[in-house]
């Protein structure tokens, strides 16, 4: 095998892997693949070419998702299992690239970004978490919806305003198309194609064709930079409640084993929330950081009215959390153990309990992780369990209800928020349905445990992940994370607050975070309308392969 083959893909993998944290350099991502993608139409055997291709895949994978690893040593098989998996999509998204090529008149500047979103959404949803399996009753939230290339822009903030239009899929398919772009003027260098050993019938898009699909590229740039520009021009946004957000230190493993260690370190913080002056109208602890679980009846039941005062006296009063003196609004973050159909289910859940003990609302976690809140196929394949990280089984139920919790502040304004438990800030689906037209919420709360990977740089990325779901909604999201990072994003997407006075120095440490939340009123478009962007990404490729197969098919 020629080696200089590989060397384009691995070139695109690894300065794909330099836009995202650790190292940030989110511009590298509009000349990323533009190497890889000049194996479009190299002369080589597929063979090669696709193998190049999936190694190049691999090595940007097996770079991004290494954090991992530090979760638990079973996490090695899932670091691995995962990079391998999605370095296909690599494969698939060079085959549509190639076939839309082969048509004649699609220059790369408009196939590379109609594959690359396609792609990053079927990613986000494989393979049973497209909407539409539910009415053939095969739906599930799945799918691995990080290290899209619209979260490399998470710092140009008048870029990413478009979200709002098509979400994260918009500024993705910007950076593609600038991709691909670099990848035409790429394929035009004669120095290029000597140092690869390509023969001189390479096809080389002309300066009539290239000149096109600059002009449209820089006007599609230019024209993202004015609209967010003009987004971000706007009155002072509304102050909302104040919040008081909970950021312990524990690790997994101190959290699994030390139950008492865990209760005394957010209690401890609780206290430091709830003596502030002024006394915050909400206080949020992390996912699972409550020591107790909670405990529901059926509805119905003949348990129900018995064990609801026994649940508020026992189990709700949290060790003395709430006293007399200073009643607070708390969204605790812990195990729902629900009696449903004459069994117990668990749920990773979010209770809101009122400054009188009173029970307001509970939301459930829809999108589930595998391995970590359920095996899949455990029925079918129960060895599967081995790659979990736990040594019994902590299964979870998915929820199925977009809770909207009502708050009401200490001077009787009135405010409605959403929550998303853990990764669930990573699926713009499940965020973009709390703000809909129909009755939106004023602002979104994000609590996650992220002590299972010890200062890594999955702290950074999450966040970073996170502010798009601020700019597709306008909402701010308030997040309270167990070892960080803790932070208010306002509704254009810009950290406000967090624990240290950077990103690194906010992961690993212990604190409140006291803010106001800042209120957004207007909807956005991709609230309004979901992903339609990925739905004409697939229309077109599909109409795309059709004209090529049409244009092989010989003469009658």
């Amino acid at each position: 095998m020629k080696p200089r083959l590989f060397l384009p893909a691995i070139a695109s993998g690894l300065l794909l892997w330099t836009a995202f944290f650790p190292l940030n350099l989110g511009p590298v991502s509009f000349v990323a693949l533009a190497p890889w993608l000049t194996l479009v139409r190299a002369p080589a055997s597929n063979r090669r070419r696709y193998f190049a291709t999936y190694l190049g895949g691999l090595v940007f994978f097996l770079a991004a998702v290494q954090w991992m690893r530090v979760a638990h040593p079973m996490m090695y098989f899932s670091w691995i299992g995962l990079s391998l998996a999605c370095a296909v999509s690599w494969v698939l998204a060079l085959w549509l690239i190639r076939r839309l090529d082969s048509i004649g008149f699609v220059p790369l500047a408009l196939s590379v970004p109609l594959v690359w979103v396609a792609l990053e959404f079927t990613r986000a949803h494989f393979p049973t978490g497209y909407p539409f399996l539910a009415s053939v009753g095969l739906y599930q939230m799945i799918g691995f919806g990080w290290y899209f290339l619209g979260y490399t822009m998470h710092d140009l903030l008048p870029l990413i305003q478009i979200a709002d239009l098509g979400g994260v899929y918009t500024v993705s398919f910007l950076v593609a198309a600038v991709n691909g772009l670099a990848a035409e003027w790429l394929l035009r260098s004669g120095r290029v194609r000597t140092w690869l050993h390509w023969t001189p019938d390479v096809s080389a898009p002309t300066l009539r064709r290239l000149i096109p699909s600059s002009i449209t590229v820089a006007a599609l740039f230019g024209g993202a930079i004015f609209y967010g520009l003009m987004k971000l021009d706007h009155e002072p946004f509304e102050d909302g409640p104040r919040v008081a957000l909970l950021q312990g230190s524990v690790p997994q493993d101190v959290k699994n084993e030390k139950g008492d260690l865990l209760g005394d370190t957010y209690y401890a913080l609780y206290e430091q929330a709830a003596n502030a002056t002024p006394k915050p109208d909400l206080v949020v602890w992390p996912e699972t950081c409550c020591p107790y679980a909670w405990y529901q009846p059926e509805r119905g039941s003949k348990w129900e009215q018995a064990d609801a005062q026994f649940l508020v006296e026992a189990r709700v009063y949290l060790g003395g959390l709430y006293k007399e003196h200073r009643p607070i609004t708390t969204l605790y973050g812990l195990n729902g153990m629900v009696w449903e159909n004459d069994r117990v289910w668990k749920y990773n859940t979010a209770v809101l309990l009122g400054p009188g003990r009173e029970f307001v609302g509970r939301y459930d976690k829809m999108h589930l992780v595998p391995f970590g809140e359920y095996v899949p196929l455990r029925e079918t394949l129960p060895f599967l369990s081995v790659f979990t990280p736990y040594e019994n089984d902590y299964s979870c139920k998915p929820g199925s209800e977009w809770t909207k919790f009502p708050l009401v502040t200490q001077d009787g304004r009135q405010f409605t928020f959403g929550c998303l438990i853990c990764y669930e800030d990573s699926d713009p689906y499940l965020a973009r349905h709390y703000a809909s037209p129909d009755q939106p919420v004023n602002f979104l709360v994000n609590i996650s445990n992220d002590g299972w990977f010890r200062g890594t740089e999955e702290h950074e990325q999450h966040l970073a992940t996170c502010r798009f779901r601020a700019v597709e909604t306008r909402r701010s999201v308030v997040r309270a994370v167990n070892m960080g990072i803790s932070a208010v994003i306002d509704p254009d997407g810009r950290v406000i607050e967090t624990q240290g006075d950077s990103w690194s120095r906010s992961k690993q440490v212990e604190g409140v975070i006291l803010a106001v939340v800042p209120i957004d009123g207007r909807l956005s478009w991709y609230a309004r309308t979901g992903d339609w962007l990925p739905g004409l990404c697939w229309t077109l490729i599909a109409v795309g392969l059709l004209w090529a197969r049409w244009k092989r098919k010989p003469a009658a």
